[in-house]
């Protein structure tokens, strides 16, 4: 073989070897999506969705009502509050802007609803003192503007401007509800909120 056949015969082997590579990490990388254990969500047949509370907070003047606007970065954290805290004893108690909550919790369930504005990417919830596992957090709603409000869920064509986060804190009967996120970009600022539930 002369030296530029042997190149040629190296190149086209490189090559092969290369796609040969890549389809059997695409095969494994399929096989192991498929092994994965489908994920169930935690039966919630008791307690409604903190939804049901009628309880409108009202959003500051916006372009997130009007329909069709272009598409812009992700806004950064604003605003948190835990929006309800709900249980087998009280169901949900609108809880927004409070440090305590006024009824006495316990029973079998235990919830918490965080309603955070803006998008943030490194959430973080406690109860008394110890950090949550990201199984704990079993609902979360996209916000909109409708009306001079936070409403959800959202309509099609709607800008979602935040998130309600659902934790499920069962097995606490009361105690010291904490949580806090930073903003997904620029200025990449944390908020922290927290709540006593008696």
């Amino acid at each position: 073989m002369t030296t530029v056949s042997q190149g040629r015969f190296l190149m086209k082997t490189t090559i092969y070897l290369a796609v040969l590579s890549a389809a059997i990490l695409v095969a494994l990388g399929a096989d192991a999506q498929a092994q994965e254990p489908p994920r169930t969500e935690p039966a919630m047949s008791a307690m409604p969705s903190p939804s049901s509370l009628s309880q409108p907070l009202p959003a500051p003047p916006t372009a997130a009502e009007a329909p069709g606007s272009l598409r812009a970065p992700a806004p950064p954290l604003t605003q948190m509050w835990v929006y309800a805290v709900g249980s087998s004893n009280c169901n949900w108690e609108y809880t927004a802007g409070r440090s305590v909550t006024s009824c006495n919790h316990g029973g079998a369930q235990l919830r918490a609803a965080v309603l955070e504005i803006g998008y943030g990417s490194a959430r973080v919830a406690w109860m008394n003192g110890g950090v949550l596992p990201a199984s704990a957090r079993y609902a979360s709603t996209p916000v909109c503007v409708t009306g001079g409000s936070y409403t959800w869920p959202c309509t099609p064509g709607q800008t979602v401007v935040g998130f309600l986060n659902e934790y499920n804190l069962d097995g606490h009967q009361s105690g010291l509800f904490r949580y806090q996120n930073t903003s997904t970009n620029s200025p990449w600022n944390t908020l922290a909120v927290q709540i006593s539930i008696l």
